[in-house]
């Protein structure tokens, strides 16, 4: 008598990207055991990690996600540098000259750090899309919540936010504010959405509506209606500051700088 398979496909692909990369890990293990018979153990050591951090991008978001969990407010770039390196582009603020943006690129997502002289004030963490069927999404952790981007909505992550900015042409994006209380020092967390990644649905639509709207007239009860519908997106990114989200949104790239600079 044939038994029924009740496993769920989200169920069964889980279960074949657990095996796949469990044999994988037992070749890797093998691989270096070999190269350890080849070399000194210092060499090995560090090609070791250097091939294991390899293996580990492609098959998990660890390493992407300890790293940007090492980086806080009020952190000054010697130690920022580090621990991620030297960014990619640097500009100025066209709001204040005195600050500047940072911008680290990698597979998975794009950090953007504020800095005033030397120390941080504003991170940003845009997740990118990321082509490979056995790592999910680079979801990383909101700070001061237990919602992670990719996986919850503007609105889950900052409610009730009167708050918004965005844009329909340069860079096609909606982001919602709001100040955190005592236990988030009084930071500012900012919460949207880019074209860095696809845009789903209308999104780009409601965009351009938002456009017209506001350009007609500033009145709540016209645009409420659409800001409303665009929070209930997934966040691509989030920014953690201590200056107001003015500075955010001027440290979006265009998607044209985007892609000649990446």
């Amino acid at each position: 008598m044939p038994v029924e398979n009740n496993s769920t496909p989200t169920e069964q692909v889980t279960e074949e990207k657990k095996t796949t990369l469990k044999k994988l890990k037992e070749y890797f293990i093998l691989l270096m055991v070999a190269l350890m018979g080849l070399g000194n153990w210092a060499d090995t050591k560090a090609l070791s990690i250097e091939a294991y951090n390899g293996f580990i991008t492609n098959f998990t978001n660890k390493i992407e996600e300890k790293k940007i969990s090492k980086l806080d407010i009020g952190n000054y770039l010697p130690y920022a540098q580090k621990q991620i390196g030297i960014p990619q582009v640097i500009k100025t603020s066209k709001i204040d000259e005195r600050y500047e943006y940072r911008y680290y690129k990698e597979d998975k997502y794009l950090l953007t750090l504020i800095n005033k002289e030397t120390r941080i004030v504003a991170i940003v963490v845009h997740s990118l899309s990321y082509d490979k069927s056995l790592v999910d999404d680079f979801s990383p952790k909101v700070p001061f919540s237990n919602f992670k981007l990719k996986e919850h909505s503007l609105e889950q992550i900052v409610p009730d936010s009167n708050e918004f900015f965005y844009d329909s042409n340069n860079i096609k994006y909606y982001m919602q504010v709001k100040q955190l209380n005592a236990q988030g020092m009084f930071l500012n967390l900012t919460s949207g959405f880019s074209d860095y990644t696809e845009l789903k649905g209308n999104v780009a639509e409601d965009l351009f509506k938002l456009d017209e709207v506001t350009l007609m007239s500033d009145e709540q009860t016209l645009t409420s209606p659409i800001t409303k519908k665009l929070a209930t997106n997934k966040a691509t990114f989030y920014a953690i500051s201590e200056l107001p989200s003015e500075y955010i949104a001027d440290s979006l790239l265009t998607k044209y700088e985007f892609n000649v600079y990446f």
